[in-house]
Order: C-alpha cells, then sequence, then structure tokens
C-alpha cells in the first residue's frame, strides 16, 4: 500500500515500479505460507518420524544442524542490518524524499508529512523483505536436504534389509518417504515457484543497477552488492538441495523396483506391490509444472546475464541516440 501511494506522487517511478512488482510477490508469498502453517508442521512431523525409522537422528548431526541455524539466521540478521545501513548513508531515503516534497500532486501542508512518514515505512518494508521472505528459502532447504539424507540412508539401509529377506520393511520404508516428499510437492511447488521468480527478478534488477547504472556514489554500488549477494545465496538454498534430493529419490527408486530381482520367490507379489503404489515418479517440482534439476541453476544465471546483456545493450543504444 506504501509502495502504490508513492507511485501515485511522483512523476518518474519505473524502478519503483519493479519494486512493487517484487513486495506483491513477496506479500503472496507470506500469505500462502501463513496458510499452509498446519501442513509445515505436518510435514515437520513426518521428517522427524522418518529419521527415527532410519536411526538419522545422531547427536554429531543433531549439533551440526543447530550450527547450521544458528549460521543461516546470523546471515539473515547482518544481511538485513548492512542492507539497512548501506540504504541510509547512501542517501537514496533523501532522494526519494526530495521528489515527494517537490510533488505537485500532494498539497504543500501534507508533504513534509509525507515525507517523514516516507523515511520510516522504506527501511522497514526494506527489513521486512530481506528478512521474512529468507524463511521460506531456508526451510525448504532444510527439508530437501532432510529428504536427500533420508534416501542416501535408506540405499544404505536396503542392502542390509535385502540380506535379512526383509523386502516388506524397504517397501514400507521408502512408501512414508515417497508420500512425504508427494505432500510436500503438493503445498510448497507453487510458492517455491513465485519465490524463484522473485528472486530471479530481484538478482536482475540488482545486477543490472549496479552493472549499467552510471552512479558515482559507491555507497549505492555497495547497497547494490549486498542485495545480489543476498539473493544469490537465497537461489542457492532453493535450487541445488532440491535438485540433490530428486537425484537421491531417483537411487532410491531404482532400489525399490530392483527388488523382485532379489527375490525371485516372492517375483509376482512384489511386482504387483511395485505396480500399484511406486510406478509414478515423485520429483520436486516448480509450480507442478518444471522438475527441478542440477541444469536449471545454470539456466536461471545464464538467462540472468543474456537479457542483462541484451537490455544494457539497448539501453546504451538508445541513449547514444538521443544524444545524436
Amino acid at each position: 500500500m506504501i509502495q502504490t501511494l508513492y507511485l501515485c506522487f511522483i512523476s518518474n517511478a519505473k524502478d519503483e515500479w519493479a519494486g512493487l512488482m517484487i513486495l506483491s510477490l513477496q506479500l503472496w508469498i507470506y500469505i500462502s505460507v501463513f496458510r499452509c502453517r498446519t501442513r509445515i508442521r505436518l510435514l515437520t512431523e513426518n521428517l522427524y518420524r522418518i529419521s527415527n525409522t532410519l536411526h538419522a537422528h545422531t547427536v554429531h548431526k543433531k549439533k551440526m544442524l543447530k550450527v547450521y541455524i544458528w549460521m543461516y539466521c546470523l546471515f539473515v540478521i547482518l544481511g538485513a542490518a548492512f542492507f539497512e545501513m548501506t540504504f541510509f548513508r547512501s542517501g537514496m531515503i533523501a532522494y526519494e524524499q526530495q521528489e515527494l516534497l517537490d510533488s505537485e500532486i500532494i498539497p504543500a501542508h501534507l508533504r513534509q508529512q509525507f515525507a517523514d512518514f516516507l523515511y520510516v515505512s522504506f527501511p522497514f518494508t526494506l527489513l521486512l523483505a530481506n528478512g521474512f521472505f529468507a524463511l521460506l528459502p531456508g526451510y525448504y532447504c532444510f527439508a530437501c536436504n532432510c529428504l536427500k539424507q533420508f534416501f542416501l540412508r535408506f540405499e544404505r539401509k536396503s542392502k542390509v534389509l535385502i540380506a535379512h529377506h526383509d523386502y516388506q520393511r524397504i517397501l514400507e520404508i521408502y512408501k512414508e518417504m515417497n508420500e512425504t516428499m508427494v505432500m510436500m510437492n503438493n503445498f510448497l511447488s507453487l510458492p517455491i515457484l513465485v519465490s524463484v521468480i522473485n528472486i530471479l527478478a530481484t538478482l536482475f534488477w540488482y545486477g543490472y543497477s549496479f552493472a549499467f547504472v552510471s552512479n558515482d556514489n559507491k555507497v549505492i554500488g555497495i547497497f547494490y552488492s549486498i542485495g545480489f549477494i543476498q539473493y544469490f545465496v537465497l537461489l542457492l538454498l532453493t535450487l541445488p538441495p532440491a535438485a540433490a534430493a530428486n537425484q537421491a529419490a531417483v537411487t532410491a527408486r531404482e532400489i525399490v523396483l530392483s527388488l523382485p530381482g532379489w527375490f525371485p520367490k516372492r517375483y509376482s507379489t512384489i511386482t504387483l506391490l511395485i505396480c500399484r503404489s511406486f510406478m509414478h515418479k515423485t520429483s520436486l517440482t516448480l509450480g507442478n509444472i518444471y522438475r527441478i534439476d542440477k541444469s536449471l541453476l545454470i539456466s536461471a544465471i545464464a538467462t540472468l546475464i543474456t537479457y542483462g546483456i541484451l537490455i544494457g545493450t539497448l539501453g546504451s543504444v538508445q541513449s547514444s541516440n538521443n544524444k545524436n
């Protein structure tokens, strides 16, 4: 709402429209995740139950998990703090205030009040955008890493169970992991799709502003650099862990499909059980549209670079034509 009102009171607001789009996407993600909070709690309980089944919750891993969580929280807090500090020192807020003071739409006796309100609201908006938005990629990375570790541990445990001729236990464990992965993809695939689109749009905005927007203020360059690093880390927390979980799921599925060959006497029974429950390939996707794999990260980065160079070149040509 603040961003929309601000757009109504200034004349040149091309960058602010991009900011409004990013904030709208982040708001939609937050509302979507908040509505799915019960499913998130259920997913966490399922992950804990699978961890108990596979005996994956060792003391060392618990300590490492706490270290990773604290490191991630420290990254979010420090990133938001540096982001706010560079925003104030860059003088961008003063420039925005001056645009409001010069606006002819706002009555003269209300311009200073609007400028003061902007001074408080903009930093708060940036803090929320860089703080709350980092929660979903962090949790998604945690869940994907848990699934990957469970599938890898299932691969080792299945060898022991095959030696003990306990194929039923193998199918039970795999069914529980498979159902957990399906549930996670059903309610998180769309928020993650919007989150990735938002991250890519923000990366493009920070990268383009840093590379092509001419400005002698070094603090503004640092401001764009910090924002670019933050969102690039969020992209790395989203796509590679999901791709690794999908790869581990494929390996676990191959083990299940090979069970009839390990138990010739139960070949028909095991084949029937597999055909009933596990013929459909399960994977983490973006909006149930695109399966996340290792090449997606490279494709996304290449797309950002290509369009950045293209738009930057067009902007240079247009500015040279205007001078002529």
